[in-house]
């Protein structure tokens, strides 16, 4: 037969296992806050929850500490803004689950903070951190620039691309005739891009350039096709694109030019021996230019 002392052991023992369930109440937490967004955008952040029977208590919300919303379903009206700089929330589309933000400013990029709390006697709280971005995007696509639209192979180009007055700034890419360029071998060098700011503004410009020794491989049918795209984040997406041609001498160019001179030869025939050793040495450097245009054809 059980003492009143083990009865009572027993009875503290299941308080005790209760608890421990009550304190194991909230599961499967997460918070759904986009990683970036426009500058004016209306925005949802989700906070869900699984309390196992127990009541919800209250969800609050903070952007850097700082509470902005708060949902109490015991009290009436059940939900309430507080009146943080620059935060203005839609309550027609806040609730329990999910709060609401109308035209973000991009001052408000930060941490975004679920706290969820189930009921009492343990008020068990969990909070998650998600932080946003708030985008200021680029009004135009980038500009390119280029001093030589014609090249030789073997010849090396620069090629500029600037995005004007963005936060954050934007992210430039090269491809060169559809193919990403990568800075991994002799013949194509990406600089580090350089960030300009606007301290009147609060913007950044971004500023890339690519060097390219060109040779035969660049070019499709004499062009190659240089292009910059610009982005920030999935939110937007520039480009501008150019295009340089081979301007390398050609085999046929030269023969056309010796053939051309080959007509004049019979001029030279009705003014003697002076006039025939002058066509001589005339058709000689023809011969040499001609060898030397080939040489320089074959090496590349």
């Amino acid at each position: 037969m059980l003492s009143t002392s083990d009865i009572r052991f027993a009875l503290l023992f299941i308080q005790l296992f209760s608890l421990y369930r009550e304190t194991s109440s909230l599961k499967s937490m997460v918070i759904k806050v986009p990683e970036a967004v426009k500058s004016g955008d209306t925005v949802t952040l989700k906070c869900e929850y699984d309390l196992e029977n127990v009541a919800l208590y209250s969800i609050k919300w903070y952007w850097n500490d700082e509470e902005f919303y708060r949902y109490i379903p015991k009290e009436s009206p059940p939900f309430k803004a507080f009146p943080v700089k620059l935060v203005n929330v839609d309550l027609s589309k806040s609730g329990a689950n999910a709060v609401t933000l109308r035209g973000v400013h991009r001052q408000l990029t930060g941490d975004y903070k679920c706290e969820v709390s189930a009921d009492g006697p343990l008020f068990h709280t969990d909070i998650l951190v998600a932080r946003m971005i708030v985008a200021e995007l680029p009004h135009d696509d980038p500009i390119m620039s280029l001093r030589d639209t014609k090249v030789e192979i073997g010849k090396k180009i620069q090629v500029e691309c600037f995005s004007a007055s963005s936060d954050p700034e934007a992210n430039l890419t090269w491809f060169i005739n559809n193919k990403e360029a990568k800075d991994n071998n002799d013949f194509i060098t990406i600089h580090p891009t350089k960030v300009e700011k606007d301290a009147m503004l609060e913007l950044k410009s971004a500023r890339s350039k690519i060097e390219i020794l060109t040779n035969k491989s660049h070019f499709i049918q004499g062009v190659m096709t240089v292009r910059c795209v610009g982005s920030v984040y999935n939110l937007w997406h520039g480009s501008v694109e150019n295009y340089i041609r081979d301007d390398s001498p050609k085999l046929a160019q030269v023969l056309g030019s010796t053939l051309s001179q080959s007509q004049l030869d019979p001029i030279f025939e009705h003014h003697g021996n002076n006039a025939t050793w002058m066509k001589r040495v005339s058709n000689l450097n023809l011969f040499l230019c001609l060898m030397f245009s080939i040489s320089r054809i074959v090496l590349r």
